[in-house]
Parts: C-alpha cells; sequence; structure tokens
C-alpha cells in the first residue's frame, strides 16, 4: 500500500472513530426549552450516551454545565486521554466547548495524543434525558492534530443505571 493510500486509510479510521464522539441517531425536533431548567439536585451523576457508549459524569450548577469522560479505557487513560465540557446558560440553552485528548494512531503503529477543542450545547435536561449537540470531526490530520472540518452531531444521554 502506498504512503498516500496508508494515510487516506488512517485518515478515515480517525474520522469514523472520533465522528462517533457527539453523533447519536437523529433525534428529531428540539424539545420545548422549559424543561432545560431541571433541578441540579434531582439529576443523576454518570450519564450514558446512547450513540456512544461512554459515560459521562455531569454537574450542573447554577449557570454552569460540566460533564467530563468517566469510564475512560486503561490504555487510554494511561495516555492521558479526556474528554470534558464545560458549557454556561445563554437562554434555554447551555453553550460552551469540549477540551479533548484523544490518541490517533500513526503509520508507524504508534499513538499521537491529539487535543482539540469543539464546539458542544445542551438543549435539554431532565431527570431522565440530556440531549444537544457537538462539532463532529469531519477531517483531521493525526500528523498536526489539525482539526481540518467539523459538522454537526445530535447526541442523547441516558442516566447510567436506566439502561442496565
Amino acid at each position: 500500500m502506498s504512503a498516500k493510500a496508508h494515510s487516506i486509510v488512517l485518515l478515515c479510521g480517525v474520522l469514523a472513530a472520533a465522528s462517533f464522539l457527539f453523533c447519536s441517531e437523529n433525534q428529531g425536533p428540539a424539545k420545548p426549552a422549559a424543561s432545560a431548567t431541571a433541578k441540579a439536585g434531582a439529576l443523576p451523576s454518570v450519564w450514558k450516551s446512547a450513540s456512544t457508549g461512554r459515560e459521562y459524569r455531569v454537574k450542573v450548577e447554577g449557570d454552569r454545565f460540566t460533564a467530563e469522560w468517566s469510564n475512560t479505557p486503561p490504555q487510554a487513560a494511561k495516555q492521558g486521554a479526556y474528554i470534558r465540557s464545560d458549557c454556561r446558560r445563554t437562554g434555554s440553552r447551555w453553550i460552551g466547548t469540549s477540551r479533548i485528548l484523544l490518541g490517533c494512531a500513526l503509520p508507524d503503529g504508534k499513538t499521537k495524543m491529539c487535543p482539540m477543542l469543539l464546539r458542544f450545547e445542551v438543549d435539554f435536561i431532565s431527570p431522565d434525558r440530556i440531549t444537544g449537540g457537538g462539532e463532529i470531526l469531519r477531517e483531521f490530520d493525526c500528523g498536526t492534530c489539525q482539526v481540518r472540518k467539523t459538522g454537526w452531531g445530535p447526541f442523547t444521554w441516558t442516566p447510567k443505571n436506566s439502561d442496565e
């Protein structure tokens, strides 16, 4: 396989993995904004993504929403991988960013840890569901860790124990 073809295959693998970062099935129209006022004390602390299986420790304190990836695989954790989202309330939604550090497989078999900063929004919070959207990678250069093109993908999280 030529170096160019190997790079294309590698890029496709990274894009496929990263595209699932915030993606889930189409959720249809946004739910009423009034439900975005769920009381922080009434919310479970750990939530699971319907599309990726990732679990997030969520906190809502005043006008701030935070989420941190809590079931990081051991090998990724050893390399320092993380996903941390921080949003401020703006009207009926929480708008902010996700700071991300994920491994990217290089052609020589090594893994390069790539930092990213992507937009992240929450539009609905209730005790049984959190929905919103986030930037997803469409084009990414593993060698330079450069995000070249993004899209937008909806997500749905449910309390960790609701499906077990």
